[in-house]
């Protein structure tokens, strides 16, 4: 096992350095230092240096930031690894480069399923063979299956595709074909690798957030292969939840019968979890998709539910925290740095390229960064998450590895660097209250819960007394923030019909002020800009506004109402909002309705509950579940901790 090991990492090392010494040996050019007076040499010759002789002929390029290496997906094979163009921007006083390195999509697909495949066989196997042995039950149908439903999201988003794929005519079936073995390849090789490591993914889940695992030039995520083929697995062994299958199918029929016209959106940070176009092709994929996605994490909890580790999941949420923060200093520090990130790990977002994590606005404000993770917000919620699993384990331990202490040290420090103000305040909350919570403890439950709310409220007063200098003018000041902000996006010739009905607001009492304590809700936590724009673009119809338009899919927010234009594109910055234009109302209600009962019900469960709410708090003002890694994370530990009592390091997690 050892040798096999050490066997993998030297692959992976060759396939981490090998493409980008593809040396045009034909030839032996005499390389000039880029400037901006002069990238003629570049214009004449592209695809024929490689990205190695470029650093070497211009090494200032590997560490100042006025040099940006991008990847060029629409390159043939043979410019793999190669220079394809160098464009100057002039950027103020700045003089900007901007370096294309050729990465055809193709050997995009090979190469990173390749070394993400070999990364999963670091995980341990399983111990128990039931599971092996149900999961390999219809394996070759499956394969065929998920690689047909991939290349069909190829055709279903071919406007996304078709400038970003040399030579391949996506109006001809041989291009299909190929696509489609090559998927045949992808989902094989991952499916034997995980097959047998099933049981343990849940104690390794904190790397999803190092390696994203986007395939460039793809609006696909590798690690979704592994949901929906625990989903198509899930359905022909006939583990289904008819209720939920039968109301998904309701919503389906619904989502595609509203599935009319065509809006494109441009996915972004949120490549690997959006569609990029709204009509029907692109929202039938997404539909089963989601469906797949969800009954895929509902299966790998059952998996993992009893072999949930928490001394080794905090040991790794330790690893991925202090490698997060490691490699997003350094990738904002190194431009090569970050280009190799962005592409060996799949990310949705180049690095960030601020130096200095402690930086300071003119105004004093905290600037925040978010090092390798597209959100510094989303981030900010995973550092969290580290410092409560390790308060957890640190009440539940007696002995705590020095791993562990340097877990606390970096997602602090990355915590504060994110400057996510609410998952701050909720682990100070929560790291003051968590000894009194413990049922073993002296104190009674009633103190317990007069302290946790005293400090909750203590809380809510000082971020209203914070965050505004304007708090104590009143009220009324905050409570018409949202509307004003809704007014300064809309285009007078341009309305939608949510505006127009928070304009009528007035004529009700209650709804205004049910709007009003929404507007101050928004204005403390900072969200008068994004969710006034959101008002002043979603346009629902009444059943659009009831069951959603589709799952996953902003076209038609952003396609059908023309908005003035913000400083830069912002998304709603709720999940809560995200959600009510992918499903509707109603669906949220009743999600609402079942999340609230089971904290009733597992109210002695503390961990859980803490979790529960420091997550809900925070996806309400972030789009944390707009993101692949964020999405499976939460999803999976909820379901892990739900089931189980008090938290056991030394028996990993007993159900009471």
């Amino acid at each position: 096992m050892k040798y096999k090991k050490i066997y993998s990492a030297v692959v992976i090392t060759i396939l981490l350095i090998a493409p980008w010494f593809n040396i045009d040996s034909t030839n032996n050019y005499s390389i000039p230092k880029v400037s901006q007076e002069d990238t003629s040499f570049f214009e004449i010759n592209p695809c024929k240096i490689s990205l190695t002789q470029f650093l070497i002929s211009n090494p200032e390029s590997i560490y100042q930031n006025h040099f940006y290496f991008r990847s060029d997906n629409r390159s043939s094979i043979e410019c793999f690894g190669r220079i394809s163009g160098v464009t100057v921007l002039q950027k103020g006083l700045e003089t900007q480069f901007f370096i294309s390195v050729g990465t055809s999509s193709l050997v995009n697909l090979l190469l990173q399923g390749l070394i993400w495949t070999i990364l999963f066989s670091f995980i341990p196997k399983n111990k128990i063979n039931k599971n092996v042995k149900e999961s390999l039950k219809y394996k070759n149908l499956i394969i065929l299956l998920i690689s047909y439903f991939l290349t069909f999201s190829i055709y279903a988003e071919s406007r996304f595709y078709e400038n970003s794929m040399y030579l391949l005519d996506l109006s001809k079936f041989s291009s299909y074909l190929l696509i489609y073995l090559i998927f045949v390849l992808i989902v094989k090789n991952l499916t034997d690798v995980f097959s047998t490591r099933s049981e343990n993914f849940s104690n390794y889940l904190p790397y999803v957030y190092i390696v994203t695992g986007l395939f460039s030039g793809f609006n696909l995520s590798f690690l979704s292969v592994v949901f929906l083929y625990y989903g198509f697995n899930s359905n022909l062994i006939g583990i289904k939840n008819k209720v939920f299958n039968n109301c998904y199918l309701i919503l389906s029929v619904w989502w595609l019968f509203n599935s009319r016209g065509s809006a494109f959106f441009n996915v972004g940070k949120l490549r690997g979890f959006t569609s990029s176009i709204f009509e029907f092709n692109a929202n039938l994929f997404w539909i089963i998709f989601f469906y797949f996605m969800i009954i895929g994490i509902w299966r790998l909890y059952l998996i993992n539910c009893k072999t949930f580790d928490l001394s080794l999941f905090t040991t790794n949420l330790s690893i991925t925290s202090l490698v997060l923060l490691a490699l997003g200093v350094l990738s904002a520090n190194f431009p090569i740095f970050n280009f190799i990130t962005y592409y060996f790990f799949g990310l949705q977002r180049y690095g960030v390229e601020s130096k200095t994590p402690f930086a300071f606005d003119e105004f004093s404000v905290k600037i925040s960064w978010r090092g390798l993770f597209p959100s510094s917000e989303t981030i900010g919620e995973f550092y969290g998450l580290c410092l409560l699993f390790l308060l957890f384990y640190i009440f539940t331990s007696k002995k705590v590895s020095v791993i562990k202490y340097f877990g606390i040290f970096a997602s602090s420090l990355g915590l504060y660097f994110s400057d996510n103000r609410t998952a701050i305040i909720l682990i100070f909350i929560f790291t003051l209250s968590y000894p009194f919570l413990k049922e073993d403890n002296n104190l009674n439950i009633k103190k317990s819960k007069i302290i946790f709310s005293s400090l909750s409220i203590s809380t809510i007063i000082l971020i209203y007394f914070r965050s505004s200098d304007n708090a104590l003018s009143g009220y009324k000041f905050m409570s018409e923030s949202l509307l004003s902000k809704t007014y300064t996006f809309q285009e007078y010739y341009s309305t939608s019909s949510f505006s127009t009905l928070v304009t009528n607001f007035e004529s009700s009492s209650l709804i205004s002020a049910m709007f009003g304590f929404f507007s101050v809700l928004a204005y403390i936590l900072n969200r008068s800009e994004m969710w006034g724009l959101f008002i002043a673009r979603y346009n629902p119809t009444f059943f659009e506004s009831i069951f959603g338009s589709s799952p996953l899919n902003f076209g038609q927010l952003y396609g059908e109402v023309s908005v003035k234009e913000a400083d830069s594109f912002l998304l709603p910055h709720s999940s809560l909002l995200s959600y009510i234009v992918f499903i509707g109302i109603v669906p949220i209600i009743i999600l609402f309705y079942i999340f609230v009962r089971d904290l009733y019900l597992r109210r002695t469960n503390r961990e859980f509950l803490l979790f529960s709410v420091y997550v809900f708090l925070n996806v309400l003002k972030n789009d944390s579940l707009n993101y692949f890694s964020s999405f499976i994370f939460y999803g999976i530990i909820y379901l892990i901790l739900r089931e189980m009592g008090t938290l056991n390091p030394t028996k990993r997690l007993s159900k009471k």
